[in-house]
């Protein structure tokens, strides 16, 4: 029983790590050569080089409260960064844009549980906004009879201009927050 256990912390640990990382090396651009991004934790930036853009570095502006749990996340198209504080944080997902030869955020996502603590019953708030379209989407999980239960959502349009990595700070996801929570207590004043 102790090997299995040992081995089994030794494959999900590998698994964990496979999925996330502090840098991600893949072609972004489409051209068959390798690119690559990272988070500098000193300066608290992320860094980009694309072979498109011959290697030149590109910075992020400062991300102020790059948490601990800080991660990237390789995706088909892109990568998203993921930086949580507590039990609330956001996802950034970049991808690459053909037209301006840019990684452009295209989507946010954040994940709040300060529900529970400030609405007795309700469990946590979800949202997403996908960046190209303006589509809001908020989700809130409740306890109802012991059990989760996904509410019905929150539609709204929310309309950000165009942020490329060197644009990109995580000032962004805060206003982001802002307009969820002022969305969320719309949709609460309306119950």
């Amino acid at each position: 029983m102790k090997y299995f256990i040992v081995s089994s912390f030794i494959i999900l640990s590998t698994i964990a790590t496979a999925q996330s990382t502090r840098k991600i090396v893949k072609d972004f651009d489409g051209d068959f050569k390798k690119d690559s991004v990272f988070i500098d934790s000193d300066k608290d930036i992320l860094v980009l080089w694309l072979s498109t853009q011959k290697y030149k570095r590109v910075e992020s502006k400062e991300i102020r409260y790059l948490n601990f749990g800080n991660t990237l996340v390789a995706t088909k198209k892109g990568f998203e960064f993921w930086n949580d504080y507590d039990r609330s944080g956001f996802i950034s997902v970049f991808e690459y844009n053909k037209i301006v030869k840019k990684m452009q955020l295209v989507q946010m996502r954040r994940t709040d549980d300060v529900l529970a603590r400030d609405y007795p019953g309700e469990q946590v708030y979800q949202s997403s906004l996908n960046m190209l379209t303006h589509k809001y989407v908020g989700v809130i999980k409740k306890e109802v009879k012991g059990k989760i239960v996904k509410m019905p959502g929150i539609y709204a349009e929310i309309v950000y201009p165009p942020i490329y990595l060197e644009t990109f700070t995580d000032a962004i996801n805060f206003d982001y927050q802002e307009k969820c929570i002022a969305l969320y207590h719309k949709y609460k004043a309306k119950k």
